[in-house]
């Protein structure tokens, strides 16, 4: 048996045209008196495109010789996609190569686009209009996206896939000589796809000193001199031990500043092998594998070095150099860059000291240390103590944790007593530990388990002050020998030079 099949195809066809008042009209009318249902028309200056229902070849040859009788139709040709179809397809491919979410929104903010990543990271449904507030577990989502869409940094949110770095753009439309926004573009990033090891660009989420937790007269004074400080130019050395708060006085002085709604970035110099920092810091101008480097990128905002007693003396002199100039070159480069930033640093210890043991440049001292802050070790503002239990214990609700929130008499006085080291970095530890294991809704001494630290009060029973003082001192150090066994990083750590530990260690017989 044979079987005859009928050839049928779906018309696409571009007429050129002249700019003929009635011609469009004119190309509808014969189509519809050859009884052919149009699917979509679209027409620009001197073209039209028109796809049709399927129709038999001979048709289609038919219709096109008719229209080219037509006065005013110059060409008529077959097309494979209609030019808005093919432009979607092309913008669609494109979205879904890109590695991170994107986002297309109304001005009503409902979702009307979203590529392959968004929908396998949101998992939201694909058949229905959606907010973008579907997307957000924060009130405050709206202001933090005016803020993106303000300027070009990304902002820190957190949606309903953890944290993420969002960056906003606006999509306008020219109507009567001015620009109305018509929606938005979302592009959303995790944050380890843009951080290292070595650096972190923050954005909203950074806090302004009233967050800050402080009942100490000598911490209050600090934080009064930082806000006085926090629209200068010149740099800024922080001073204090690990856990002392540092970077957050760091942020709290960005915020507070008329950089705030730029970058801050942070560099640790004490986990960045030499080349990998001066490469981060300044860039590389390699044709091949070139990159900005953090002052690019962080351009009007600040930069927090720390540790900076552990960066290279290359470094340190490149450094030097754009405090000095405002400019520098890009690793291997030759091009002269300026970028405006406020530099924050740190250091357990005075950099006067580290100089003096010439592991630090003397010229980027003077040109570091001209503003600084010293931060006392939490053991010396027993005052911030409670506060500080207070605000950890609060916070840990709100991330879902235990509903504790108070210490019994012995708990709070076990804490009191004891030397916090890691200060409040570990009391903060310390505390979410105990939150984990508390029974009822409180914590007792028991639940706080800090054994293996030496506590403050000591047994004083027939011992002289300085006997007293040097027993605590060797239980001290031999604990804290074991976790740095490099005298210079428990030197770091403890905030004092490495010849006092040396010959501390050598005193006691530690080994």
């Amino acid at each position: 048996m044979l079987f005859a099949f009928r050839y049928n195809q779906i018309m696409k066809i571009k007429l050129t045209t002249e700019n003929k008042l009635g011609l469009s009209k004119e190309i509808l009318a014969l189509i519809a008196e050859n009884d052919v249902d149009v699917k979509r028309v679209e027409v620009v200056t001197g073209i039209m495109y028109l796809e049709t229902e399927e129709l038999d070849k001979h048709v289609e040859r038919d219709l096109a010789s008719k229209m080219m009788q037509i006065d005013g139709v110059k060409w008529v040709e077959s097309i494979n996609l209609m030019p808005a179809y093919e432009k979607n397809l092309f913008l669609t491919s494109l979205l879904n190569a890109v590695p991170d979410p994107v986002f297309g929104i109304n001005n009503k903010g409902l979702i009307i686009y979203q590529n392959e990543k968004a929908q396998l990271t949101f998992k939201l449904p694909n058949n229905q209009k959606l907010a973008i507030k579907d997307i957000f577990s924060e009130d405050d989502w709206a202001t933090k996206i005016d803020i993106a869409a303000s300027g070009p940094l990304p902002v820190n949110i957190d949606t309903i896939s953890g944290s993420m770095l969002v960056e906003v753009r606006a999509i306008t439309q020219q109507t009567d000589d001015k620009q109305k926004g018509i929606g938005a573009v979302l592009v959303f990033h995790k944050p380890e796809n843009i951080a290292t090891r070595s650096h972190m660009i923050d954005g909203a989420d950074i806090k302004g000193f009233e967050s800050l937790v402080v009942e100490n007269i000598k911490m209050q004074d600090i934080i009064n001199r930082a806000k006085h400080m926090s629209n200068t130019q010149v740099p800024l050395v922080i001073y204090g031990e690990s856990g002392v708060g540092k970077k957050t006085l760091a942020q709290a002085i960005h915020h507070s500043s008329n950089r705030k709604n730029k970058l801050f970035s942070t560099v640790d110099c004490s986990s960045t092998k030499p080349s990998q920092m001066e490469a981060e810091l300044f860039g590389l101008a390699n044709p091949s594998s070139g990159k900005a480097g953090l002052l690019e990128i962080t351009d009007g905002g600040t930069i927090y070095l720390q540790s900076i007693q552990n960066m290279s003396q290359t470094c340190q002199q490149q450094l030097l150099n754009f405090i000095e100039t405002n400019n520098f070159l890009r690793i291997g480069g030759k091009i002269k860059r300026q970028a405006n930033i406020k530099i924050i640093a740190s250091s357990p210890s005075p950099l006067n000291e580290y100089v003096d043991a010439k592991q630090f440049n003397s010229d980027l001292f003077y040109a570091l240390d001209i503003t600084q802050l010293k931060i006392p070790a939490l053991r010396e503002r027993q005052e911030d103590i409670k506060p500080l239990i207070t605000y950890f214990l609060q916070l840990f609700r709100n991330q879902g944790g235990k509903d504790v929130k108070e210490l019994t008499f012995a708990a709070l006085n076990k804490i009191k007593s004891y030397y916090w080291p890691g200060n409040i970095s570990q009391l903060k530890d310390i505390l979410y530990k105990s939150n984990m294991v508390a029974t009822e809704k409180i914590i007792d001494a028991e639940h706080i388990e800090i054994d293996g630290h030496v506590h403050i009060e000591s047994n004083l029973e027939n011992r002289s002050l300085p006997q007293a003082v040097a027993e605590f001192e060797k239980h001290f150090l031999q604990h804290w020998y074991q976790k740095y066994s490099s005298t210079r990083k428990l030197a770091s750590q403890l905030g004092v030079s490495h010849t006092t530990i040396a010959q501390k260690l050598n005193k006691y017989e530690i080994k």
